[in-house]
């Protein structure tokens, strides 16, 4: 799959109860540092944004006791972001077609086409999407365990002839969660991903078969720590290239209306076949040789319109960001591309890495394609009605170079050229560089960057933050206020999914200049709530995601990302509100239902609370976060031994979710015992060595065992994993003084104000501190 999806640790929301003193701060129940309440699964978003399976994203309070609930918070409104919504009404899109209906089938076309459609049928596009029992296994399921720690995964085919994906941890006999295989995703000519179905909607699963190696491996984007384990959805940006349109659910993230389509038909390159084909079932149509105007058909367009409707899918860009009122489900190829959405690219482009899907932006920097001036297209050499031969391929090339005119370049002589082998062999056998990509591990692919000698190396150019939107020069509506409207959502999503930290302060700047000039868009306030929320500016994202919610109202995705924002800054009453007003809307999200038992825990409802948290376990009974929350509830009763049934029940639920383990540490803190405490937030690590509460709380368990060069390590290795959590400073800092550090101590706090400037804990930490009491 495509379009990698990452999320970000964002570590707002940890606001300082207690500020660092100078002697040995008892870990006493009035005396701890309190995490303020904002915990999603790690490594994946909300369930309304990156993720079909999140948490009730806030956690619970556990008063005195530390709360585990200051973690990577989460995005609920990406789905939103990905597809906006239609256009107000009386403001539709010229040329958009919205699906209530089937496409027409290829099996319809193929009685007037029946050649088209037979070699159509063996393309890839054709094969994209499939149920699993369609098409023959090439998977070698005898050797299908991939590890990646601390989880283990296997795909498998039961006796009734179900594919599974399955979970375990290493480890930790006795779990193992297993998601049902839905749909094939992939043609099998490189890889063959899977599609399951988590809480109603489409997720890819962990594994990918990866034909060319003949492996299993973890699928593109969950290696090297990115790991979503059954969390990562199908969004409509992702199926857009891998399927046919099916319409998105409504206020889904990855929810789609049955049946889904399956693989990419005649639709995606000639519109809505319905008239056309009605008009020929009644023996209607236009005189031979004539434009038909009942159908889309590229081949009566110019080759820089071909272009475009190739590049819907094979133009991938850095970010892709739809113009204000499209939708990702939604696309008519006689709409320009360029009045669908903008793809951004660096500005400063080049070098050898290319990824799966450049295809467009590679061509564009051939010698070919720029001399062509406009005549070269993709379907210059591909037919996209059928796999070509390797003899149809040079034929392309011939067309503008003759074999006279060819000259041998590098080690490759004259006679070689004149030699049979050479006649009979595509150009692109030396002028195409095969090799692997820079998105997707274990695959060879077509570099579409043409060149006399593509083996010779090509240094990548420094890199460039600025962005540049391939389509820009194409556009009918060139509004500067919604080019940057765009401008500054892509630079977002590229510091907020992507983890590219270098776009965060681009994004602000032109998130807020982009406000100014237009207030409509609801997309643009909801990425300045993200990077404002990012930067620690909650009153800021507070008043951002307020307008997202003006400009598209009563969206129960606003509202619970606006709930979460209310609940860190304690406006608990309007987080009440917020939540109850999601809930009117969408009755059923689990996610409104667990954070609103946080606020109502919160606010010492506990019966309340319960009823809530019972409503949103009974949506995701195999959530091992709910029961954490519910936990801390008994806890905050000073219920201690139905606290530690919750939390060990969310152990068993889920052994690779670590604030199970966290929870436990918190339990044993409370009582003071602080080698079981450290045993636990040990089990923690050792699932998620870069859990930053985990870290905090060991530090601060150290330092009562009288063990501070532990201490340091772990306060330090916060802030390395953390930058923006102001506990590592604080207590490191603390520490310092306490070993009469003076200038360690202050250097600690000035890193600290550099990560979080004007950060008021910081800021009077770093007053001058009165002498120590002897």
């Amino acid at each position: 799959m495509q379009g990698l999806i990452r999320t970000r640790a964002s570590q707002r929301g940890q606001r300082l109860l207690e500020t660092g003193r100078s002697g040995p701060r008892p870990l006493a129940l009035s005396g701890i540092l309190v995490l303020s309440v904002m915990l999603s699964l790690p490594g994946c978003s909300s369930k309304r944004s990156e993720s079909p399976q999140r948490s009730p994203d806030v956690a619970a309070p556990a008063p005195p006791v530390p709360s585990p609930q200051a973690a990577a918070t989460s995005d609920p409104l990406s789905s939103h972001l990905q597809s906006p919504g239609q256009a107000a009404p009386g403001q539709a899109n010229p040329g958009e077609r919205l699906i209530a209906a089937q496409p027409v089938k290829p099996e319809i076309c193929a009685d007037c086409h029946p050649a088209e459609v037979e070699g159509y049928l063996k393309t890839g596009m054709a094969r994209s999407l499939y149920r699993p029992s369609a098409r023959p296994a090439i998977e070698d399921f005898a050797r299908s365990t991939v590890t990646n720690p601390p989880f283990s995964y296997r795909a498998f085919i039961d006796d009734a002839g179900r594919w599974w994906q399955e979970e375990s941890v290493i480890g930790k006999p006795g779990y193992a969660r297993r998601v049902e295989v839905q749909y094939v995703i992939g043609s099998g000519n490189h890889t063959r991903s899977y599609i399951g179905r988590v809480e109603g909607e489409l997720v890819e699963l962990p594994l990918t078969w990866y034909v060319g190696r003949g492996i299993w491996d973890m699928s593109p984007g969950y290696e090297g720590g990115g790991n979503q384990r059954f969390d990562r959805p199908i969004k409509p940006e992702c199926l857009f290239c891998h399927n046919g349109l099916t319409p998105l659910k409504p206020q889904t993230v990855a929810g789609y209306m049955e049946p889904l389509l399956e693989g990419i038909g005649c639709d995606r390159c000639h519109g809505d076949g319905h008239a056309h084909v009605a008009q020929r079932a009644a023996g209607k149509g236009p005189a031979p040789g004539q434009p038909d105007p009942s159908i889309f058909n590229p081949k009566r367009q110019s080759p820089e319109v071909q272009l475009r409707v190739c590049q819907q899918c094979h133009l991938q860009g850095e970010a892709r960001v739809l113009l204000q009122g499209r939708r990702w489900d939604t696309y008519d190829p006689a709409t320009p591309l360029a009045d669908f959405l903008s793809i951004f690219e660096y500005a400063e482009t080049g070098g050898d890495a290319f990824s799966i899907a450049s295809h467009g932006q590679r061509l564009a920097m051939s010698s070919c394609f720029t001399q062509s001036e406009g005549a070269l297209a993709c379907t210059t050499c591909h037919d996209p009605h059928s796999p070509q031969s390797e003899r149809a391929l040079k034929a392309a090339c011939v067309g503008c170079h003759s074999a006279a005119e060819h000259k041998p370049a590098g080690a490759i002589s004259a006679k070689a050229c004149k030699s049979p082998k050479h006649a009979t062999e595509a150009c692109a056998t030396c002028h195409l560089r095969q090799a692997g990509t820079s998105d997707i591990p274990h695959v060879t692919f077509t570099d579409h960057w043409i060149r006399a000698r593509p083996e010779a190396p090509v240094g990548e150019k420094p890199f460039a933050l600025r962005l540049t939107d391939r389509l820009a020069k194409d556009r009918a509506d060139a509004s500067p206020s919604k080019a940057l409207n765009r401008e500054g959502v892509a630079h977002a999503r590229l510091w907020r999914l992507h983890g590219r930290e270098a776009h965060l302060y681009k994004a602000l700047t032109l998130l807020e200049k982009a406000v100014g000039a237009d207030r409509t868009d609801a997309r643009v306030w909801v990425e300045l709530a993200k990077v404002q929320s990012g930067l620690g500016n909650l009153p800021a994202a507070i008043g951002a995601m307020k307008h997202a919610n003006l400009a598209e109202p009563n969206h129960p995705i606003h509202l619970t990302d606006l709930a979460e924002l209310l609940d860190a800054m304690g406006q608990i009453d309007e987080a009440e509100a917020t939540l109850r007003a999601a809930l009117q809307t969408q009755p059923d999200s689990r996610i409104a239902w667990g954070n609103l038992a946080n606020v109502l825990q919160k606010q010492g409802r506990f019966a309340d609370a319960e009823a809530a948290y019972a409503k949103a376990d009974a949506l995701a009974p195999h959530l091992a976060l709910t029961a954490v929350n519910r936990g801390y509830g008994f806890l905050a009763q000073n219920k201690p031994a139905e606290a530690k049934a919750w939390f060990m029940t969310a152990i068993q639920r889920d052994p690779g979710f670590p604030r199970g383990y966290f929870a436990m540490g918190t339990l044993a803190m409370q009582s003071e015992d602080w080698a079981k405490a450290d045993a636990w937030f040990d089990e923690a690590l050792t699932i998620a060595p870069g859990f930053g509460d985990a870290l905090w709380l060991k530090g601060r368990v150290a330092e009562q065992r009288g063990d501070l060069p532990g201490a340091r390590r772990s306060f330090e290795a916060l802030i390395e994993v953390a930058p923006q959590s102001v506990n590592g400073y604080l207590d490191l800092a603390a520490l310092e003084a306490r070993l009469k550090n003076e200038e360690a101590r202050k250097r600690i706090l000035i890193k600290g104000l550099m990560a979080l400037p004007d950060h008021p804990a910081l800021k009077q930490a770093l007053q001058p501190q009165p002498p120590a009491t002897p």
